[in-house]
């Protein structure tokens, strides 16, 4: 992980202020919301721990769909975190039950039994045995019997009725990827959902789609977050600045403002509302950022 973030460090860096060091006060965005995708508010620049994850993944997928690989059944060096992101993604479906394991795989309608009832999981002995063992000998209810509240005892109801549930055939058992449509793994597909909730409050798109050069599109980026280096931003880093207008010294200096509200812009927003007939409204004179963009588009 050390590496990871020096790495990091130097590309935050980089973006802000083009060589291996950088202020706070030069980062105009957090480097979370950066390595978002462009959809989601970000940069699109990659995570490298989501991606080295991502990465990882492929030894668990591999363990199941080619167990012939000669590192199969030695330790991988995979963590809880990448073990409960390849449970969250993969659903397996009983075949013979001798791959599946009983608490760690996935064939409980697409839930682990460790998830599904986490308080047994911690009660339970000898955890790595499959499916067709622990159901066949009735081992899994091994270690149970020390269950001590209502919570344990609903947990292994539930568990028991999905036990009851299982038939066992002659093929083997399957494992399918959640996130591609034909149900293989892919490093781009676990990437992404490492990246589901995030969500961007502006139209984004329209900003990366724009016929211009880069630098102006990342500067709309900026603005849309009103954290381009106006008067406002500055003061709140320590920076003395004039916290006016300079263009019409009657309010504050922000990107709202400067950009929207000041009489200066709004003679421009006119000027271009007539050279385009009309096509692009002039904003109000209390238009906030967001509301403005996303109502013009």
């Amino acid at each position: 992980k050390w590496a990871v973030k020096k790495v990091e460090k130097i590309r935050r860096a980089f973006l802000w202020n083009g060589n291996a060091e950088a202020s706070r006060a030069q980062c105009l965005v957090a480097w979370d919301r950066i390595k978002r995708p462009k959809m989601a508010g970000g940069l699109g620049v990659l995570d490298l721990e989501k991606f080295s994850r991502a990465l990882r993944l492929r030894w668990l997928w591999f363990k199941w769909t080619d167990p012939e690989r000669p590192w199969v059944g030695y330790d991988i060096p995979c963590s809880n975190t990448d073990k409960q992101l390849f449970r969250c993604s993969t659903v397996v479906t009983l075949g013979d039950g001798r791959s599946a394991l009983f608490w760690e795989s996935t064939w409980s309608d697409g839930v682990a039994p460790r998830d599904l009832a986490p308080k047994l999981y911690k009660l339970a002995w000898r955890k790595g045995l499959t499916v067709r063992e622990e159901v066949e000998n009735q081992t899994w209810t091994r270690g149970l019997w020390r269950m001590s509240n209502a919570e344990e005892m609903a947990e292994f109801i539930l568990l028991w009725e999905r036990v009851q549930e299982v038939v066992f055939s002659d093929q083997p058992d399957i494992t399918s990827w959640k996130w591609t449509v034909n149900g293989q793994y892919s490093s781009k597909s676990a990437y992404a959902i490492q990246f589901a909730g995030s969500y961007c409050t502006f139209n984004s798109t329209a900003i990366w789609k724009a016929k211009t050069e880069g630098k102006h599109r990342f500067f709309g980026w900026l603005f849309l977050q009103q954290k381009i280096q106006t008067a406002d931003n500055l003061t709140l880093k320590g920076i003395p600045c004039d916290p006016q207008c300079c263009l019409c010294d009657q309010a504050p200096e922000s990107a709202a403002h400067l950009c929207l509200q000041c009489p200066f812009a709004q003679e421009v927003w006119f000027l271009v509302h007539v050279w385009m007939e009309g096509l692009i409204a002039v904003p109000s004179s209390d238009a906030h950022v967001e509301d403005w963009w996303n109502e013009a588009l």
